[in-house]
């Protein structure tokens, strides 16, 4: 395999990441194998890379971190190119996915301030997107839509589906946090047929979830169960973890506001059992806040008290305040970016 068919079987492999991520292993794998052998180091680390997206997509995060390093080996024997802006941004991608914002955030910032031969603008994009989330986890709703409506602004004349239906799904999900559900829901509908075209299930299924989610708000429980159910589904089918429980968690809140107490707490425990086993601290603190009013609900006040003393713990430890002292200080610059 000469290096134009090694570029070509890492493009199939990167078009297959979000629809056929077990397949796309298997492609960049031997990629890696063979540039490995013929000592072309910039390709062995752009197969890396996509080796860490794949497992990324399995939740198998410590695996993500080593092939990542990797990276980081070979870019001390010569340059990597555009592959260090790649690895960057997915380690922030992980590290904001396991609950370590700082870390996130300063990898993030990294692809800013990158030169544009370490770097292609749609990574850059993909920066303002992830910082646009770390502010949305740390509720800074309109900072968070700021970030993200650049990302638009930067994406305009790109022709990449994948990334245009991210900031939508990214916008959408600040509006519906800042109350403004019929523009959220206009914007997940526009989405769609990105997503659909491009054929990533795992915005598709967001995108379900997103909607079940603006239903659960309007309480339009039989909607939202119906998108939810479609959503999870869908995650299942492709081996989306994260999506999974993340999706068994807004099911299980529709069922808590439906008044199926049991069925909630049921799917709330098994979605909590997941994103302890993903680290995904950020969920599992959200999901301690319903299990607390479930179980107090049910009378076990004990219980109750265990979760909603386990939810401000993690809260308290997301929200770190030197963190925030830096959320605030990025807020006062975001004009410029």
């Amino acid at each position: 395999m000469n290096e134009a068919d090694l570029n070509r079987q890492l493009a199939k492999a990167r078009k297959l990441l979000h629809s056929q991520s077990t397949e796309a292993l298997a492609l960049v794998l031997e990629a890696r194998k063979q540039a490995q052998q013929q000592q072309l180091i910039e390709l062995e680390a752009c197969a890396l890379c996509l080796m860490a997206q794949c497992v990324y997509d399995f939740g198998h995060y410590s695996e993500v971190l080593t092939y990542l390093d990797e990276v980081g080996q070979l870019a001390t024997q010569a340059s990597i190119g555009i592959q260090e802006g790649e690895q960057l941004q997915t380690y922030a991608r992980t590290y904001y996915t396991m609950g370590e914002y700082r870390k996130a955030h300063d990898y993030w910032r990294r692809c800013l301030t990158l030169p544009d031969s370490a770097i292609i603008l749609e990574t850059r994009i993909k920066a303002h997107i992830g910082l646009g989330q770390l502010f949305y986890a740390h509720e800074h709703y309109e900072s968070a839509l700021a970030h993200h409506r650049r990302a638009e602004e930067l994406a305009a004349g790109s022709d990449d589906y994948q990334l245009q239906a991210a900031i939508l799904i990214n916008i959408a999900v600040d509006l519906i946090s800042c109350h403004k559900l019929n523009e959220a829901h206009v914007v997940l509908k526009g989405a769609l047929p990105l997503v659909k075209a491009d054929q990533n299930y795992r915005n598709e299924a967001e995108i379900y979830a997103l909607i079940g989610q603006i239903q659960l708000l309007r309480q339009e429980y039989d909607k939202a169960r119906m998108s939810l159910l479609v959503a999870l589904k869908i995650n299942r089918m492709h081996i989306n973890q994260w999506g999974e429980a993340s999706t068994m968690m807004l099911l299980g809140k529709v069922y808590f506001a439906s008044g199926l107490i049991d069925l909630a707490r049921e799917q709330l425990v098994e979605a909590l059992n997941k994103a302890c086993g993903l680290g995904a601290i950020h969920m599992q603190y959200s999901i301690h806040e319903v299990l607390a009013q479930i179980y107090l609900q049910l009378g076990k006040a004990e219980t109750a008290e265990g979760h909603a003393n386990l939810h401000q713990t993690l809260r308290q430890q997301l929200l770190a305040s030197t963190l925030e002292n830096d959320l605030e200080t990025m807020e006062l610059k975001l004009e410029f970016l």
